[in-house]
This record gives C-alpha cells, sequence and structure tokens, in this order.
C-alpha cells in the first residue's frame, strides 16, 4: 500500500503517477533544471581541482564536464565523445557526451598509477629525457621535470589540488542551501500523520502530533518530516536505549515526553531500518490524483478537482484531515455533502464556493472472517487500558453477541458512539478466565495505517490485534459460501483474478506484476488483502488456495459491496501538510546553509557506517536512475526544493569520494600522504594492486546501484 494517511492511496496508482511523469510535457522544465542542476555539481567539483592547479602553476590541457569518449559499435562510431567544445588559452574546454562526471586533466597526471613511466615522459623538461628522471630507487628526480606538471609539485600542493573538488563542492552546497532559505522553501514539517497499528508510535498516540524534540535534538526552523525520520533510523537501531521524544499530541497543547522502542519490519521494501511507523500529516486539500477510481469520490457530482479545499461535510466545519476523517466516519451511512473552496485562476487570486456530493462507500466484503487472536498492543490512554484490557486478553463477544469480523469493529463502535452507548465486552483474560468488560468507545482520529503482517488496530477502543489465517465464520448468504469456503479452513495464498478491463488499465500494473501473494511467505495479512480490496470495485475476483483437513485446494471469490457497512474513506487522495521557512537576512541563510551541509554530510558519513557494520542493508541505496527520480521531483515542486536536494548531493558526493578508496580523490590523498610522511612514493606495483582494486570495488558498487535502479523501474 502507498502511504497516504488516512486516505490510503493504491500502490499502483502512485506507481503510475511516477512512471508517467517523464512522459508529461508540463515536467519537461523539471528535468531541464535537473540536467543543469547535475551539471553544475559536477562542474563545480571539477572547478576546484582546476583552479587550484592552476594557483600552483599546473598546465590544465583538458576541462571537461562529462566524459568525451565516443561510444562505438562494429568499429562505428554511434555517438560521438564531445557534444562541444572550444580552445580557450591553453585549455580546452568541453561537454562530453557520458553524463556520468567529468575531469580536468593537467600535465603529468594520470590516475592509471601503471601509466607512471608515461606521466614523466610527459612532464618531462625540454632536453632531458624520461629515462634520466627516473632514478635507480623508483624515485622521480622534479628537477628534471616540468615545472608546470602536476608530478613537479610538492606533496602539500598535490593535496591542496587532489582535495579543492571535495572543498568546492561543500563550499557550493552552502551557496546552494543559502540561496534556497533566503528565496524561500516549502517542506513536510516534523508532524505526524497517521500511524502504523500496533508500532510504537500507535502505541504512544502519536497520531496527528507535532514533534519538538527527537533523539535530542530539537525541532525548530528549517527541520522537516525527512529530518525526523532519518534520526529516528540512525539512533533508534539499539532496544537498549529507548528514543525520546518530546511532542504536543493532536488537540492539545501541553508537551509530552516519551521514550519509544522503533521496531523493524514497517516497510517491505526496507526491512530491516528501525522505524516508529508513522506517515506524514495530509491536509483536507485534493491531491493531484483526485478521487480513486472504483470509489465513491469518482462518482461526486460535480466532479473533484486537484487544489479544491475541503471547508465543510454535512454542515460540519473542516479545518484539517482530522477532522475531515472524524466528520467522514460518523457519517459513513450518509451521501456526504461537500462544500469545497476552488481556485478559478490557479493563483489564488480568485476562488467560487461549490457544493457536492458524494454517494457512500459500501465496504467490499467476501462474506467471511478469520479468527482473532489475542490483543498484542494497547495504546496509552485509550478506552481500553482505563477499562483495565492488558495485552493478551482475548475479546471473544461483543455486547454479548458473536463478536463477528474484527474488519468491522471499529464501524460498529462508531454506531455506539453516535447512539451514545456503552459497550460490554466479553474477554478471556491471561489466565483463562472470563470477565465482561464495561467500555466507552472514542470517535478514532484516522483509520491507522497497516504494516506487512502487522495487527490491525481498533482505535476506537485502543487495541491491536492480530488475526489468524483460519476461517472463523461464513455468512451463508455471501459469495464465501456459495464458493463453498468453509469455517476451519485455512488461508494459504491469495490470486488477484483482473478482468479484462482492469488488465488493459495500467493502475493496475503493479498487481498484474504480482498477482499472487502468500500470506506466509511474504509476511501479507488478511487485514492487508481485504484493504486493498476496499480501493478496488465491487465485483473484482480473488483466487484463495486454502487447507482443509491437510489437503490444498482452490476457490474463486468475488466481492460485493456491503448494504450494511461503510467507509469513512471515500477514495479521496488528499496533498501534503505543508509549511514554508525564509531567512530574513543572507547571514542567516548562510548560517542555516552551513548547517544543512553539516547535517547532510553526517546523514551520509552515519549511513556508511551502519552499511559497514551491517545495521542497513545495501538493497536501500540508490543509483543514477533513483537519483533522477528524486531531483525532478524536487525540481516539479520549486527551484528551492532542487537547491537544497543539490546540497545534499554535494555533500554526499564530497563524503563519498574523499573515502580512502584508491582512485577516488581520498585514495590519491592516501598515497601523497604517505609520500609526505615516509619521503617517498608508494611503490608503482603497490600502487596498481589497490587501484585496480578500488577500481573494481567502485564498478561492483556502480553495477549494483544501477541493478536495484533497474528493479524499481521494472517493478512499475
Amino acid at each position: 500500500m502507498g502511504e497516504a494517511g488516512d486516505f490510503q492511496v493504491d500502490e499502483c496508482v502512485v506507481l503510475l503517477a511516477a512512471k508517467s511523469f517523464w512522459l508529461q510535457p508540463s515536467n519537461w522544465w523539471a528535468i531541464f533544471q535537473v540536467l543543469i542542476g547535475l551539471g553544475a555539481v559536477i562542474f563545480v567539483h571539477e572547478l576546484g581541482h582546476f583552479l587550484l592547479a592552476k594557483a600552483c602553476g599546473v598546465k590544465c590541457d583538458k576541462f571537461y564536464v562529462g566524459f568525451d569518449v565516443p561510444i562505438r559499435l562494429f568499429g562505428q562510431t554511434i555517438i560521438p565523445g564531445k557534444l562541444v567544445s572550444w580552445k580557450w588559452g591553453e585549455t580546452e574546454y568541453g561537454i562530453g557526451s557520458i553524463p556520468l562526471g567529468g575531469y580536468v586533466k593537467m600535465l603529468g597526471q594520470d590516475d592509471n598509477p601503471g601509466n607512471l613511466e608515461e606521466q614523466v615522459k610527459g612532464s618531462i623538461r625540454e632536453g632531458e629525457s624520461g629515462e634520466s628522471a627516473i632514478l635507480a630507487s623508483g624515485l622521480i628526480d622534479r628537477s628534471k621535470l616540468d615545472p608546470r606538471s602536476f608530478l613537479a609539485k610538492s606533496v602539500i600542493q598535490r593535496m591542496l589540488i587532489i582535495s579543492a573538488g571535495v572543498i568546492f563542492n561543500l563550499v557550493f552546497a552552502v551557496f546552494f542551501a543559502a540561496w534556497a532559505f533566503k528565496s524561500g522553501v516549502d517542506y513536510e514539517p516534523a508532524v505526524i500523520g497517521n500511524v502504523i497499528g500496533g508500532g510504537p508510535a500507535w502505541q504512544n498516540d502519536l497520531t496527528g502530533a507535532e514533534v519538538e524534540m527527537i533523539g535530542g535534538k530539537p525541532v525548530k526552523g528549517y527541520f522537516t518530516y525527512m529530518d525526523m525520520a532519518q534520526e529516528v533510523v540512525f539512533n533508534g537501531d539499539d532496544p537498549a536505549h529507548p528514543l525520546e521524544i518530546k511532542f504536543k499530541r493532536y488537540g492539545e497543547d501541553t508537551v509530552t515526553t516519551a521514550s519509544l522502542v522503533p521496531q523493524k519490519g514497517f516497510i517491505r521494501q526496507a526491512q530491516d531500518l528501525p522505524l516508529i511507523g508513522v506517515s506524514r500529516r495530509l491536509t483536507p486539500v485534493i491531491g493531484e490524483m483526485g478521487a480513486l477510481k472504483g470509489n465513491a469520490a469518482a462518482l461526486a457530482d460535480p466532479p473533484l478537482k486537484a487544489g479544491d479545499r475541503i471547508i465543510e461535510v454535512n454542515g460540519t466545519p473542516i479545518g484539517d484531515d482530522i477532522e475531515l476523517r472524524q466528520a467522514l466516519a460518523r457519517n459513513a451511512d450518509q451521501i456526504a455533502t461537500f462544500v469545497i473552496e476552488r481556485d478559478t485562476k490557479g493563483d489564488g487570486s480568485q476562488t467560487e464556493t461549490i457544493t457536492t456530493e458524494i454517494p457512500r462507500n459500501p465496504m467490499r466484503q467476501f462474506g467471511f472472517s478469520v479468527q482473532w487472536l489475542p490483543i498484542k498492543a494497547i495504546k496509552i490512554g485509550s478506552p481500553a487500558e482505563q477499562a483495565g484490557l492488558v495485552v493478551g486478553d482475548e475479546i471473544i463477544r461483543v455486547d454479548g453477541q458473536r463478536r463477528g469480523d474484527l474488519i468491522t469493529l471499529d464501524q460498529r463502535m462508531i454506531v455506539a458512539i453516535n447512539a451514545k452507548k456503552l459497550v460490554t465486552l466479553s474477554v478471556r483474560r491471561v489466565d483463562g478466565s472470563e470477565e465482561d468488560v464495561m467500555i466507552t468507545p472514542v470517535m478514532p482520529k484516522l483509520t491507522p495505517d497497516l504494516g506487512p503482517d502487522q495487527p490491525l488496530a481498533v482505535d476506537s477502543l485502543g487495541v491491536a490485534i492480530p488475526m489468524s489465517l483460519t476461517i472463523e465464520s461464513v455468512d451463508q448468504t455471501g459469495p464465501a459460501a456459495a464458493a463453498g469456503l468453509k469455517i476451519g479452513d485455512e488461508l494459504i495464498s491469495a490470486e488477484y483474478l483482473l478482468s479484462e478491463e482492469q488488465a488493459a488499465d495500467e493502475a493496475y500494473a503493479s498487481l498484474k506484476k504480482r498477482p499472487v501473494v502468500n500470506f506466509v511467505d511474504d509476511t501479507t495479512s488478511w487485514a492487508e488483502v481485504s484493504d486493498l480490496m476496499q480501493m478496488m470495485e465491487a465485483g473484482s475476483e480473488v483466487k484463495f488456495k486454502i487447507k482443509r483437513d491437510d489437503a490444498e485446494q482452490t476457490i474463486s471469490i468475488e466481492t460485493v459491496a456491503s448494504d450494511q457497512f461503510f467507509q469513512g474513506k471515500r477514495g479521496i487522495s488528499l496533498t501534503l501538510m505543508q509549511r514554508s521557512y525564509k531567512s530574513d537576512t543572507w547571514g542567516a541563510a548562510l548560517s542555516y546553509g552551513v548547517k544543512q551541509v553539516r547535517e547532510d554530510a553526517m546523514r551520509v558519513v552515519k549511513t556508511l557506517a551502519k552499511l559497514i557494520n551491517g545495521k542497513i542493508s545495501p538493497t536501500n541505496l540508490g543509483g543514477p536512475g533513483t537519483i533522477a527520480m528524486a531531483a525532478t521531483s524536487e525540481a516539479s515542486r520549486s527551484t528551492s526544493r532542487l537547491l537544497l536536494f543539490l546540497t545534499f548531493l554535494s555533500a554526499n558526493l564530497a563524503v563519498v569520494n574523499f573515502l580512502p578508496i584508491p582512485i577516488l580523490d581520498g585514495g590519491h590523498m592516501l598515497f601523497l600522504a604517505y609520500e609526505g610522511i615516509f619521503r617517498r612514493p608508494v611503490s608503482e606495483r603497490v600502487q596498481v594492486v589497490l587501484t585496480y582494486g578500488g577500481l573494481f570495488m567502485i564498478l561492483g558498487l556502480m553495477l549494483f546501484v544501477i541493478f536495484l535502479d533497474i528493479g524499481r523501474i521494472v517493478s512499475l
């Protein structure tokens, strides 16, 4: 499932949007900005080498952004090496056709230590021979070299030239960030939207909370949701040291302090990341995807449009996404009358108020329910905690009746809330005794998100309950009974059987690529499959593999629209909460720029450290494709967002390029440091071995991240 708080968006729709991004002419300007921005980062790095080389008196033969290596096939040049080039003074400047970096060609400098003899010959003084410059000891007689060659310079000068690229990246990163902060930048704040049921954030009632401090770091000024998420990942992997967080709960002014133990497994694609189970906060403004196909919002009359602000539902004023959710949940069985404010000119200068109606959104049901398991987690301050329920208790009856389908329990509690009734829960205690408990349910803020194989949270009660895969009840008038499903059957897998129309619709592309879900191997719960079906049209069909009496068999069941239970969410996509930060002066902007670069560089260092010690999987890395997608996405939002992305990228390149790996700048610095200390260079044989080792390491890493990028693209 895609992350979109209570108004969750089907993953296939999100992926489709990403896939079509590159084809939309409206985004071509953003793509052009990215190309210029990435070129600027490379240019700045090489400019550092170039200027310091010139300052040290080194002759520079070439200055290129991109590599000027022609692409040949069967002896024919398919792509020329140079897109453009010109000669100015003694240096050839140009743009190469391979956009994977850049280089400055200095007299007597070669990244391949095996070419030492050729380097010396190319650096020799007029009238001297290359052989005479190489002493019997293997050292170089620098007095016989051209004084403008790289090899003729002192160790300190060469170190300055090598380090200049990284230094320039960091310096210009500060200016990128300062420019963004002085211009003003929109960002997603450290405000929690929805939470994953049963997770640390859910247990501490953080839905809608505004974070004040996390991991000892105050949240003030420009501090984004991603900054908060990264603090959790970097500081939350030691269960012995809980993560301290200070926050204001939704609707409260007091600051609360809590210690949370992050958990792994909340994100299917990144199972190794420690998280607290939260998503971004939304606003009651219709998002770019508008109404999701097959849901009630698609039937709004007049239709909803991206950018519409919802200001009222059924007479209830709407100020935020939680008020919207509660208004819709309270009247899920009624037609929802929306009053929206629409920008008629697109610049906010003129708006009109429109009233539209959205019909009820019936739940899609199969006509069966699975067994409930004992309570796994209880929310702090919830009705369940106040009533004395504890982890391990099992709810066996509700108001003296069969407990029914756990997926509908929240809706049944909302009916009781509207009727102002107490609810009696029959509970089997941990010791096996049974007891009736009176409980007063409360209106949920948002329907908690579902994580991979996580318990289902019933927010009206404040309990998180796992479900087994064993069928507990079958509606004898429903489709499951007609298909032959029986009580006691056990679910093994589910396969989505798309109709011809659905198969031809790109909105279901991800289901076509992953149509079968194994409940055990894929760590997928029945609640996740059921939740996905709520976003599809009634009548969608699923083939289940079940186990009955130790034998496996398959049955196909179509969903039907319930005439009793209705979803509060009606298939509306909303926009993310945004705030703006703008520095009043250039001094403040530069100060924030320095802070941002320092933070970005430290994140890279911490990430590398966790990769080395195995606490983060390498599969979380991204290659050129991921960088391009992220940069273009930021550029499409604003130039300031792109500048901050380039700030991060510059800091990233600076740190990585200065790692002590031969072939990188850091590797060259290592060799030079050895030469400075021992008054002799590293032997050519050792340099060759280490350099080729570093080359193979870097090439292997590049191939690995490109493979990851291809996998992500193919999954679209």
